[in-house]
């Protein structure tokens, strides 16, 4: 599979988000994936950040990744690395090219600017973020974090006609990775240690604010639904058409099959093996 991951990774910054530099190291171990690129966008942190993050990831655990960044948020449209590079790739490998995203979508609202038949030629884009009904975690209002930074962008996105795979938060809200799954491996090295340390600080911040013992592995759900769906149930669903309301993230479903059609991931069939998979897939770094 040849794949593109467009993410907001801020792994390693106190306080933010660890799941997409997570399901970076997942992806990178995957004999199936070809990974093309990472294009780096705006969300959990901004694309200075992410890109600082992304980059000393890449050193700590020896990635042969080429990593391209986006535009800042509120720059909409603009020309950027990131944007050139997705619209070329696509242009390259016609139809055989998946997008996965979990970030805002304003890389690839760019690189149709750039290049007209962008959605036509990508093979499918597999999304992380918007809301069909308020969200909760353990029973926590939760605001949603990923469509609602770039709005435009998704308008673009889920009405510019490509085949499009939804992984909603309320859909991988119960998707905890749980502390005492957190088994990397009996070593002692320096990455083992670093991504143990930011892993658990992660998990104190998120038993603060929702009382969760371990995260939502909102990201690296969402990969292990791309790369094995038989472990997930899916549903077929069709967009209406874009409101306001998606400045708060919130997407509708239309009766209709004339609307956008979009195959929903619904549920996880068995949580613990899911963890398990995606834990062996990162203690191959440690082995």
């Amino acid at each position: 599979m040849k794949l593109i991951y467009d993410c907001d990774n801020t792994i390693g910054i106190p306080g933010k988000d660890i799941d997409d530099g997570w399901t970076l190291l997942y992806l990178n171990q995957q004999p199936t994936v070809d990974l093309l690129g990472v294009t780096l966008t705006f969300g959990n942190g901004t694309v200075a950040q992410v890109q600082q993050q992304t980059t000393l990831l890449a050193k700590m655990f020896a990635l042969s990744i080429d990593i391209y960044a986006g535009a800042e948020q509120g720059e909409t449209n603009k020309k950027t690395a990131a944007s050139q590079f997705l619209a070329t790739t696509v242009r390259r490998y016609p139809h055989q090219v998946t997008i996965l995203a979990t970030g805002s979508l304003a890389n690839l609202a760019a690189a149709a600017q750039l290049e007209p038949d962008f959605f036509d030629l990508v093979q499918q884009i597999v999304i992380m973020g918007g809301l069909f009904k308020p969200l909760t975690v353990n029973h926590f209002p939760v605001g949603e974090l990923n469509f609602s930074v770039a709005p435009a962008a998704v308008a673009q996105v889920i009405t510019g006609g490509a085949p499009l795979i939804l992984a909603s938060g309320q859909y991988l809200a119960t998707a905890i990775f749980g502390r005492r799954d957190l088994v990397l491996g009996n070593g002692s090295n320096r990455s083992q240690q670093w991504l143990e340390h930011t892993i658990s600080d992660w998990m104190k911040v998120t038993q603060q604010m929702w009382q969760v013992d371990g995260f939502v592995n909102w990201d690296g759900v969402t990969a292990l639904g791309l790369l094995q769906p038989e472990l997930f149930e899916f549903e077929t669903g069709y967009l209406a058409a874009p409101t306001p309301q998606l400045s708060k993230g919130m997407l509708q479903l239309a009766p209709a099959k004339t609307q956008q059609p979009v195959k929903l991931l619904v549920k996880i069939k068995d949580l613990a093996q899911v963890n398990q998979i995606f834990l062996q897939g990162l203690k191959a770094y440690f082995a």
